[in-house]
């Protein structure tokens, strides 16, 4: 056989899937490379935050004034993606500032970081910003920050201070887009990889932007000229777990359905993904490296190779939520895995699948696009039970396209409380309070309920032993405060806060705020139903506890409390009160 038609045939799509992984040469981009290479500039998504630094740029490169833009952020955001890309696009307004990408690197061998942030940052102190006309570009993170602002104690940056607090980058608040003659900034953390929408809707363009990147039938996509080259003509390409994976990404209803499994992993685990992480989760769920050898010489053959069990733990689906010590973002998607739901039409439907021996049928019934995934399959015969093994996993990929694709949502119906929040979350940030009475309500009855059910305006004191029979109530009035609400905007949020901040008065004066993630949203409606707070669930929600300690001051423990008799069939209850002119007095209650 000629040496260069064995050498083609050879080649395989999944050398090009390498580029995505975190492991590649391509992963890592430095903002002092004023050059991106085409692949690169290629895979380059659009993303709000980086529209509102150009926008910086644009109103400050030219002008006589001093000008500091503060990146603020964490690491793996972003950041030194935007300046390289900024650097490459827009070449002759970057180059009027000094770019300084890591405050926590010294550029002086023998003096701390600290000292290279103060001489960067020189010529803005109080007494030199208006003769400068000194232009920096500045990637600091919050903590950084906020220390080079307390060690300033001859407050030589006063207006620097000034403007950071009049901003509220550093309060966990949406930052304000303040004027300033010499200051700007921009909190990546205000950003996120999804958007919201009215009703709860949740979408991400830039997921979305970087799924189109590596499956756009355009020539253009060296992704898909890869695989156009070396798969369609394969005689594997019906059996090949990539090539399917492939075209599965390709599916605008799988690509909804990953994005979604994405952000509601963001939402209910506080993931964070940057964009490496992404493209290396990407790669993971095209090619399962458990089954593949990626340094083959024969990588064609690997298919015909496989074992039924091992082809159908290498297909997308099962990937997603099922393949572990990969990827962070893989390890969490168990907690979202549609195999979880529990339901009596998904148990009826289980039943009805293990008694049925003809799974093609069921797969055209429900998912006829999705067909082509049984071809190395279709000759076993599921009435046989050694094949038994094999139709659970063909379940599973059932399962889980059908939940991606929101087929049969009848077997699996959405997360309501998910929905909920999603919901609560987009009205706060937007601004709509009359939106948010209910929620605000059932965060209110948690947290009075949290040491143990009582009656309405009641909160039960904490007690050391959880068994008594005897429980001590006071009387607490909560009223919703809607002042700390952003102003009411329309349409989809690209900015904004991903935790509830409910604000209530208590007392007659006194108010407090609780920042409301999911998991304590959904400790709160369990707490409702009788559910009390373990040792585990108040070490993981501090703050929330630290928040019913100070409600609970706020109650009428220190004037009356009602002690509640559960020992007897018929419940006593008293009344311990004390009153400055008569001292205490005991009552039984009617």
């Amino acid at each position: 056989m000629d040496n260069k038609l064995m050498t083609d045939n050879r080649k395989c799509f999944v050398s090009m899937l390498s580029r995505l992984r975190e492991s590649s040469k391509d992963a890592v981009v430095s903002s002092d490379s004023n050059l991106m290479d085409s692949y690169t500039m290629y895979m380059h998504v659009d993303r709000p935050v980086q529209d509102e630094f150009v926008s910086i740029l644009k109103k400050t490169f030219d002008s006589n004034e001093a000008e500091l833009i503060l990146l603020c952020g964490s690491v793996g955001d972003g950041k030194s993606h935007m300046l390289s890309y900024c650097k490459a696009i827009y070449p002759e307004m970057m180059e009027k500032f000094y770019v300084h990408n890591d405050s926590t690197a010294s550029l002086y061998t023998d003096k701390p970081a600290s000292y290279t942030l103060m001489k960067i940052m020189e010529n803005f102190t109080d007494d030199k910003i208006d003769q400068s006309n000194s232009k920096v570009i500045l990637a600091i993170n919050l903590g950084t920050l906020n220390n080079f602002l307390e060690a300033d104690e001859e407050n030589r940056f006063g207006k620097l201070k000034r403007y950071v607090e009049s901003t509220g980058i550093l309060d966990e608040t949406i930052s304000m887009c303040e004027e300033s003659k010499h200051f700007h900034s921009i909190n990546f953390a205000d950003y996120h990889l999804y958007e919201l929408a009215p009703y709860g809707k949740i979408s991400s363009k830039y997921i979305r932007g970087i799924l189109n990147k590596i499956t756009a039938q355009t020539s253009k996509n060296k992704f898909y000229s890869e695989y156009s080259k070396n798969c369609k003509n394969c005689d594997t390409k019906d059996i090949c777990p990539i090539c399917l994976n492939y075209q599965l990404l390709s599916d605008e209803k799988i690509q909804e359905g990953i994005i979604s499994a994405i952000i509601e992993n963001i939402v209910k685990n506080k993931l964070i993904v940057s964009t490496r992480k992404l493209l290396n989760m990407i790669y993971e769920i095209i090619v399962d490296e458990r089954y593949w050898n990626r340094g083959s010489l024969e990588p064609r053959k690997i298919p015909w190779k496989m074992t039924s069990i091992n082809y159908c733990k290498s297909l997308l689906p099962n990937i997603l939520f099922e393949k572990k010590n990969s990827s962070e973002i893989l390890d969490l998607m168990v907690t979202v895995d549609p195999m979880q739901v529990r339901n009596e039409n998904i148990d009826d439907f289980f039943v009805y699948y293990e008694n049925s021996d003809n799974i093609t049928k069921i797969f055209k019934e429900n998912l006829p696009e999705y067909i082509a995934l049984l071809n190395k399959l279709k000759k076993l015969d599921f009435s046989d039970r050694s094949t038994h093994p094999i139709k659970e996993e063909i379940l599973k990929i059932f399962v889980r396209l059908c939940w991606l694709t929101k087929v049969r949502s009848d077997l699996l119906p959405q997360d309501k409380e998910y929905e909920e929040y999603m919901q609560a979350l987009y009205s706060w940030n937007a601004g709509r309070h009359l939106d948010l009475k209910n929620v605000y309500s059932i965060v209110e009855k948690g947290i009075l309920a949290w040491n143990g059910q009582a009656n309405q305006d009641e909160m039960q004191l904490s007690l050391r032993s959880k068994k008594s029979d005897f429980h001590l109530v006071q009387k607490i009035e909560m009223k919703k405060k809607v002042d700390n609400l952003p102003e009411q905007v329309q349409g989809e949020l690209y900015s904004f806060r991903d935790e509830l901040r409910l604000k209530y008065r208590y007392s007659d004066s006194c108010e407090a705020e609780l920042d409301v993630d999911f998991s304590l949203y959904k400790l709160l409606k369990k707490v409702l139903n009788g559910y009390v707070p373990n040792i585990n669930d108040k070490r993981l929600n501090v703050k929330c506890v630290e928040f019913i300690n100070k409600i609970s001051h706020g109650g009428s423990k220190m004037e009356k409390i009602y002690i509640r008799d559960l020992s007897q069939k018929n419940i006593k209850e008293y009344k311990l009160s004390y009153d400055e002119d008569y001292g205490y007095s005991f009552e039984v209650m009617d």
